[in-house]
């Protein structure tokens, strides 16, 4: 008994271990593969862990090279920096936490991006879609999940901005209501207490 007691406490202790080392999250494919991302210590912050970044960009396959991507509450920005580590032309990271801006700036710097391959705007990110006008073709929706989050809402403003190609991906709690927009969900999966989906236009032909 003692020993299944402490067989249980260690398998505890290892599922509370982060992935990553802490204030860090790596880049695990493509050009920056093996390179950490700094991480600002907010309570708000949560990183997509490696494996649902690993499920999500094996979907996504060649269609991030070359894509326009834009990162909404972009908190550590490595869904961003995923994409253009695999070749995606341009990456804006919309955030509008002070100090996870600070990150994301250093961030740029250290892969010397500059102005056409990346853009870091601080801003509210259901105002800055209001006025902004751009096409994307691929968006990450990813707000924190104690926010309450109206998800259908930003995908249907998110909606009108994609290319005819454009694809969201979206996470959010397993054990939330369902999410209804006018895209068609192409792919979805939980892990955990994780549910990530990927929508497209249902004029989209695979």
């Amino acid at each position: 008994m003692a020993y299944a007691r402490r067989t249980e406490s260690l398998q505890s202790r290892w599922r509370r271990r982060p992935r990553n080392h802490a204030g860090q999250v790596r880049i695990i494919a493509g050009e920056w593969r093996g390179r950490r991302v700094a991480v600002a210590t907010r309570p708000q912050l949560r990183p997509t862990p490696n494996r649902l970044r690993e499920t999500l960009f094996n979907w996504l396959g060649d269609s991030v090279r070359g894509s326009r991507v834009l990162d909404l509450y972009a908190g550590t920005g490595i869904l961003g920096f995923e994409s253009l580590s695999r070749g995606a032309e341009h990456a804006t990271f919309v955030e509008n936490d002070r100090r996870t801006l600070v990150k994301l700036r250093e961030a740029c710097q250290k892969f010397d991006l500059d102005a056409a391959q990346a853009a870091v705007v601080e801003a509210n990110a259901v105002k800055w879609l209001e006025r902004n006008k751009t096409l994307w073709d691929l968006v990450f929706l990813d707000p924190p999940f104690h926010a309450n989050r109206d998800y259908s809402r930003v995908l249907r403003m998110v909606a009108s901005h994609l290319s005819d190609k454009g694809m969201v991906y979206v996470e959010s709690a397993s054990r939330g209501e369902a999410i209804s927009c006018p895209l068609d969900e192409w792919k979805s999966k939980e892990i955990g207490e994780v549910r990530i989906q990927v929508f497209r236009r249902p004029s989209h032909q695979a």
